[in-house]
């Protein structure tokens, strides 16, 4: 009985996982905007894109970093790092092909 109740959680909490965040309302506009005003500030789009393209990037540390050395708001860190997480092609807010 343990066994199966275990079975039927490792399979069901990962789906519920992946179903919630496909289920994330991403507002592409919000997210260029923010990008934009936010990030470029700092950091040219070249190597904002550049680090987009790194698959083990930790966004939540670096928008948490990044964030406090550019005084943004909570608001704002919180939609750049849901449009950086999120989003099926996180480098159509800035990067051009």
């Amino acid at each position: 009985m343990r066994k199966m109740l275990l079975s039927a959680l490792l399979v069901s909490v990962p789906l519920c996982i992946a179903s919630w965040s496909v289920g994330q309302d991403i507002d592409d506009a919000a997210c260029k905007t923010t990008i934009e005003t936010s990030c470029t500030k700092c950091h040219s789009t070249e190597r904002i894109c550049h680090e987009l393209a790194e698959s083990d990037a930790n966004w939540p540390e670096i928008v948490k970093e990044m964030g406090a050395r550019g005084k943004l708001s909570q608001e704002a860190q919180d939609t750049v790092l849901n449009c950086l997480t999120q989003a099926s092609e996180p480098g159509k807010f800035v990067c051009t092909k």
